[in-house]
């Protein structure tokens, strides 16, 4: 450890908390007051908004009161104003705990400080501990009846209400703190109206005796992080200012606007030009911290005293109306609880609605609307950056995170990336260099940084190597339609739809060179993690005009070992105006092969999925992307609402739908799009190795997969065995290895997968017999409630 670091951690102290007690009301009593106004989004747009403010403001006020600053309800009945948690604990500088000091069995790690550092909550924050009662006066200021409601904080996860409120009154809510989690808060009235026009928050609840857990069952992490995500639809806003009554949402609606606590785009990026909003985002929103050793069978392995291997909690909830995927870089996280239930970590199951119950590794996070989850962001180097690229990093390293429901990465229908997105960063021995500041979203959004042909730092000698060049053309669908494509291509004469499949084996090094040809471009390779520099995104490192030759290296996996390995499927896609170039077609199959084991080999015409993973033939293997288009999209220009203007990227209206992939030895080539409509899959009467199928949904939506006979009745015969490039494993058992839940008493099969945007499933196809099956792809609506599209795929059981 160099010096600079040595003096870092030994000055990484800052005074504890500064708190303000029965700020508010009388003893114990939070007073909240439902008041209305007008806020400024992201793109300077005034916008009509109802909340739950902590004093009582007037509509034309230009501060209006309509979140309140964190309070904290103690178990001796105090009501504090505190920004930070545990009260009286050391505050992490700008957020970014420091650790305790270097990892003795690992260089380039460090030891957090355990059950040290205090946590920042953003605006809306209610904090209880257990044994605290949670006691509110609600003022009704506005002229309609509101209530206030806590989801699944009461009996049984039950609703906890204070009734309708009628105009110009108050109600009362006592609620005893309930089990330690996260919970939101929301108005109930009109459905999804209220909370979209600003009435919601969120409600943490821990054990002061266990602070620094999520629960009585774990896991222990550093510090925590809590993240509120929601969407703002100007039309209701309008309507709701004027008096006017919405009683029914539907579900052929698009939000403009799209918040991650209350900020978006470059104002929730801190690299604003103001200051102060920087610093708060930092702190509460935006999670930093130095790599560690991380163990995913055990997060509170303590190998001193005072130190802990363990990650840093993400807390994420959805008040909004639309299903959100929030998609870490770097790092894959590690699903740990839903809705207040934590997952297993073995006997998992698919549960009714095709979501797994599992503790796993996952990259893109499901979170439908008034969904809460939390996970663990373990902190780890990234495991597919080569080492000599590790070994010499002196700087910061910042990853993005966004949903992959690429709409919301807009505002007011364009300047992307001005939606829900933040970074994390992970620290290193010097600060990265500051990043410019803007003073406007439009500012931020066309100035993303472009090289010409930047070099390949500490390149290596590949031992696969592509070129992607783009291209555009006018391409037939199987449905006869014919759309404008941009795509890449490794060979002139094969410029197709998705793009070449790019495939190579944990531990090799991979070179894919880039040469837009045309305008600007990335490749992002989705799931898997090298340095940022190899990571292709613009806003963290470049976009690239000439030509440039990304670099990585997937991690080895071991057997039994949950925390290595990288071999599974994943996805390639530009990262330059994501919502419009990936609609565009500029995505493509990514799979990563185990090294075969030499002393006991796959059997001839199989592979494994991974390390310790299932045999499977070779011959049937097959991808399948679910895609639909909106031919609108396809009529704009490379850089559209990047300056400003409503593109309408935020309104995403499909009108053909496609299964595109199909039998990978048999990828026809040419220029056409590769889509199919039935397959073939072995049974075990056949003597044949089961057919896989790797399924990357690429539609923005999510999807749902159902399997029947020919009459329409269910049929388990997908048997689940990975998600976003990490297998199911059994990790019950702390210190010893990880059972691939394939190979278990509790396989997950389903008749029914569920799969938001950019999620990615391997399955493994077990007909009960010979015959036909079907397989139903459900495409359905942002605004859950609808199936927009069913494409059906013949499944032939030989």
């Amino acid at each position: 450890m160099g010096n600079g670091l040595f003096n870092l951690v030994r000055r990484g102290t800052a005074p504890a908390t500064n708190v303000r007690t029965g700020s508010t009301g009388s003893a114990g009593v939070l007073d909240l007051f439902i008041n209305e106004g007008f806020l400024p989004m992201v793109d300077g747009a005034l916008v009509y908004h109802r909340g739950f403010g902590d004093r009582q403001t007037a509509p034309s006020d230009p501060n209006p009161s309509l979140r309140i600053a964190p309070r904290i309800f103690t178990r001796s009945g105090k009501v504090v104003e505190s920004r930070t948690y545990p009260l009286g604990r050391p505050l992490p500088p700008h957020g970014r705990p420091a650790p305790e000091r270097p990892d003795p069995q690992e260089e380039y790690y460090y030891l957090p400080k355990r059950r040290y550092w205090a946590s920042y909550f953003p605006e809306r924050t209610i904090i209880a501990e257990v044994g605290s009662t949670i006691r509110l006066r609600i003022h009704n200021r506005l002229s309609q009846s509101h209530e206030l409601m806590f989801h699944g904080a009461g009996a049984n996860r039950g609703d906890v209400t204070s009734g309708s409120i009628r105009p110009g009154g108050t109600g009362k809510l006592d609620l005893k703190a309930p089990a330690p989690g996260t919970y939101l808060y929301t108005d109930p009235t009109n459905g999804a109206v209220e909370r979209t026009l600003g009435l919601y928050g969120a409600l943490v609840v821990i054990d002061p005796a266990r602070a620094w857990h999520l629960g009585p069952n774990g896991p222990e992490f550093e510090r925590q992080w809590l993240w509120m995500c929601h969407n703002v639809v100007p039309e209701w806003a309008s309507v709701a200012s004027r008096g006017g009554k919405l009683d029914s949402i539907g579900t052929d609606v698009s939000p403009r606007y799209f918040n991650l606590n209350d900020q978006a785009g470059f104002r929730s990026l801190g690299v604003s030009d103001d200051p102060e909003l920087n610093e708060e985002r930092e702190e509460d929103s935006l999670p930093s911290g130095f790599p560690r050793l991380t163990d995913v069978r055990n997060f509170s392995q303590s190998p001193a005293t005072g130190t802990v291997r363990t990650g840093q909690l993400i807390r994420m909830v959805n008040a909004g109306i639309v299903g959100h995927q929030l998609h870490y870089h770097g790092n894959h996280v590690w699903a740990v609880r839903e809705n207040g239930r934590d997952f297993p970590r073995e006997r998992g199951r698919v549960m009714a609605d095709g979501h797994v119950s599992l503790q796993q590794w996952e990259d893109t996070v499901a979170l439908s609307p008034l969904e809460r989850k939390e996970a663990i962001l373990p902190m780890v180097r990234p495991p597919d950056c080569v080492d000599a690229v590790w070994e010499a990093r002196k700087e910061d390293w910042r990853y993005p995170m966004h949903c992959h429901a690429e709409p919301s990465q807009t505002a007011a229908g364009g300047l992307y990336p001005g939606g829900l997105v933040a970074d994390w960063v992970l620290a290193g021995e010097q600060e990265a260099e500051a990043h410019h500041k803007y003073e406007s979203q439009v500012d931020f959004a066309s100035d993303q940084p472009h090289e010409g042909s930047p070099e390949t730092l500490f390149r290596q000698r590949p031992d696969v190597s592509m070129t992607f060049d783009f291209f555009g053309r006018e391409l037939e669908f199987p449905d006869g339609a014919e759309h404008d494509v941009w795509s890449f291509a490794t060979d002139s004469k094969d410029r197709g739809l998705p793009g070449p499949l790019a495939r190579f084996t944990e531990g090799e090094i991979f070179h894919g060179t880039i040469e837009p040809s045309k305008r600007v471009h990335t490749i992002h390779w989705h799931g898997i993690e090298p340095d940022p520099r190899n990571d292709g995104v613009g806003h963290t490192s470049f976009e690239v005009t000439g030509d440039y030759t990304y670099q990585l290296r997937p991690d080895v996996g071991e057997a039994g070992n949950p925390n290595r390995g990288g071999s599974g499927t994943y996805f390639y896609h530009c990262h330059v105006n994501t919502p419009l170039h990936v609609q565009m077609g500029m995505f493509g199959v990514v799979i990563v092969d185990p090294a075969i084991d030499r002393v006991k080999p796959p059997k001839r015409g199989t592979r494994r999925a991974f390390v310790d993973g299932p045999e499977y033939d070779i011959a049937t293997e097959t991808v399948l992307l679910p895609y639909s288009v909106d031919p609108s999209w396809h009529e704009m220009n490379h850089a559209e609402g990047l300056s400003g203007e409503d593109a309408g990227l935020n309104r995403f209206k499909a009108k053909h739908f496609y299964t595109l992939g199909g039998v990978i030895p048999k990828r026809p080539g040419g220029r056409r799009v590769w889509a199919f409509s039935s397959m073939k899959a072995n049974t075990k009467q056949s003597g044949l190795a089961p057919t896989l199928v790797r399924m990357v949904n690429v539609d923005y939506f999510p999807t749902l997969t159902e399997f029947t006979d020919m009459k329409g009745k269910p049929v388990a015969m997908a048997d689940l065995i990975a998600h976003d490039g990490r297998p199911f494993r059994n990790t019950a058992n702390p210190n010893g290895p990880s059972e691939p839940v394939w190979s278990s008493k509790y396989p997950l099969r389903t008749s029914k997968i569920a799969s938001g945007a950019a999620e990615k499933y391997d399955f493994l196809l077990r007909p009960p017999a010979r015959g036909e099956y079907l397989m139903h792809i459900k495409f359905l609506s942002w605004v859950p409630g609808q199936v927009r599209a069913t494409k059906t795929i013949t499944i032939n059981a030989v």
